[in-house]
């Protein structure tokens, strides 16, 4: 309680304004995702009718491709009467601002004070995840029990976040931060509390019945260790992880919906299926965002010419927001000329990340942005979590932290 005592005390009396629009901004990707969205653009407006975009444009490397990046995607919606997503691009643009405004105003104490929120509200929201999973076993038929975790998604725990995929992102992005703020933490007492919280998270993870999830965290955390340099935890890490696999490989029951389903992809064959035959038709221009949520019903009858009337063609009829694959997805909604937008600005700061390691620059932010950096590409490679208002922020703010280092990088 001390801690949050003075936390709230020096949010009141000793942070700067540019301060606690960074402490909201990040608390509120771990809130409802209506106030998420709230923030975002109330940030956004501010930055805005304040005037400080053009002195952000001028300090921030590569903050214009994003802007380029919205404002195309924007025009390219109105082009293909894809309404929704050019309301998306708007939104999208809102949160470039953030990002932009985190890049220019974040610091290293600010950094550890918001990683810390996250951290708590991460809690806060497995807290909620419980109860929410207690309202479905009272109401859900099929579930027998509290660790029955059901396949659905409308009976999956997913909190204050759209879907449990979203939510499972998160929990992963917070279990890195409970790693790195362990890894860079020297109070013991520090320590015992990001070990309770990163077990709170596991807990959380589990919920939502994720699978792709703890292989995501896996990645992230191997990652983490070896940009960090515990070359024997890493190593002792890869013998745990591989214990925990024949562990399940004898006990699948240990993760209820690996035993149920597997590590089936089905549903998402049946989508990259479909996309594929959208690619020709979306590759160079894209339609903008939800692209496949609104066109995959055009594409009905060339599917069951080339795989048949199979029961797969027949839920064709069963929507997804997205291709579920950063290496559809991209030619599908962006384009190849959205993509060059987007992608030259993450490989900028991929670049950044590099050089930071390969000079030995600031070990705790390059481990940090390692962990959400891997977890994010692992995730992506079968899913798109990615795009959503809370996961993709906190993921572009990340990787913009950085920008702390932008003197050393620079030199």
């Amino acid at each position: 309680m001390g801690h949050i005592r003075s936390f709230l005390y020096d949010f009141r009396h000793i942070y700067t304004l540019e301060d606690k629009l960074i402490v909201i901004m990040c608390a509120s990707l771990f809130l409802p995702y209506v106030v998420s969205i709230a923030t975002v653009i109330g940030i956004a407006i501010y930055v805005l009718v304040r005037k400080k975009m053009p002195m952000i444009m001028k300090s921030v490397k590569r903050a214009n491709l994003l802007f380029m990046f919205a404002i195309y995607l924007f025009v390219v919606s109105l082009l293909f009467q894809n309404y929704l997503g050019a309301l998306l691009s708007v939104g999208m643009g809102a949160i470039f601002i953030n990002v932009v405004y985190f890049r220019k105003y974040i610091h290293r104490s600010l950094l550890e004070i918001v990683i810390n929120v996250m951290i708590v509200l991460s809690i806060v929201s497995v807290v909620y995840a419980i109860g929410e999973n207690i309202y479905y076993m009272n109401n859900v038929d099929a579930m027998h029990g509290f660790f029955d975790i059901q396949n659905k998604p409308e009976h999956r725990v997913h909190t204050f976040f759209f879907n449990a995929n979203y939510y499972a992102m998160m929990l992963v992005f917070s279990s890195t931060f409970c790693v790195h703020q362990f890894m860079f933490t020297r109070p013991t007492s520090r320590r015992i509390f990001y070990v309770i919280a990163g077990v709170i998270n596991l807990f959380g993870i589990f919920l939502t019945g994720g699978r792709i999830a703890w292989l995501c965290l896996a990645v992230a955390l191997l990652g983490m260790l070896l940009v960090a340099k515990w070359y024997k935890t890493f190593i002792a890490s890869i013998a745990g992880i591989g214990a925990a696999l024949g562990l399940l490989a004898l006990k699948p029951g240990l993760l209820p919906r690996i035993a149920s389903q597997g590590l089936s992809i089905g549903r998402r064959l049946h989508i990259w299926q479909t996309a594929s035959l959208m690619v020709k038709d979306t590759w160079l221009f894209g339609k903008g965002p939800l692209t496949y949520y609104h066109f995959y019903p055009n594409y009905y009858n060339a599917y069951v010419d080339k795989w048949g009337a199979s029961h797969l063609s027949k839920r064709l009829g069963i929507s997804a927001p997205h291709t579920h694959s950063m290496f559809i997805e991209p030619f599908i909604s962006f384009g190849l000329i959205g993509t060059i937008f987007i992608g030259g600005y993450i490989l900028s700061q991929v670049k950044r990340y590099i050089r930071m390691i390969a000079r030995r620059i600031d070990a705790s932010t390059a481990t940090l942005i390692t962990g959400v950096l891997l977890s994010t590409i692992a995730f992506c490679i079968i899913d798109f979590p990615v795009f959503w208002v809370q996961t993709g922020t906190l993921f572009l703010l990340i990787l913009g932290c950085s920008e702390m280092n932008k003197k050393e990088l620079e030199a």
